[in-house]
């Protein structure tokens, strides 16, 4: 264990668990706080990870003197300010804008833009080869080249 995790509470895990199961609770007690986390179950789980692995990283970079408590705060107010989620694009178009703005957000939207771009980038190639399996060349070209966004 390096010198950096020493500084970091054991029980740190935990407490962030017990935040994200809190934040959970609420969003079931309270319709319009659950419809501004996103429309589906499974994005709300993904904004709660996603505050879950910001107040993580806020935590390590203040007991590693790497971010001040008034920085801290601004971050999450930042991170606040996300709301309403319409979609998961919404969700990474905003998590990639605070990276822009915060270094220690990076990590975080990397890890989460990864998948989606990935199973962005496979239902494509099916409605591509769905297109070309069909004769139709020019939709497939049209989905190759980002003209068609929903089909």
């Amino acid at each position: 264990m390096s010198d950096d995790q020493q500084d970091v509470p054991a029980d740190l895990d935990q407490e962030l668990d017990q935040a994200a199961a809190a934040t959970k609770q609420k969003l079931q007690q309270d319709p319009a706080l659950s419809q501004s986390l996103g429309g589906t179950s499974e994005l709300q789980q993904e904004v709660v990870d996603i505050e879950r692995d910001l107040l993580d990283e806020i935590v390590r970079r203040l007991d590693q003197n790497k971010m001040s408590s008034e920085d801290a705060q601004k971050l999450a107010q930042e991170f606040l300010a996300f709301l309403p989620i319409q979609d998961q694009r919404d969700l990474l178009n905003k998590l990639l804008q605070l990276s822009r703005d915060n270094g220690a957000t990076q990590g975080i939207y990397l890890k989460y833009a990864k998948p989606f771009e990935e199973e962005e980038r496979q239902r494509k190639l099916t409605l591509m080869s769905q297109h070309i399996h069909k004769g139709q060349i020019e939709e497939a070209l049209a989905v190759a080249k980002g003209e068609i966004k929903n089909a």
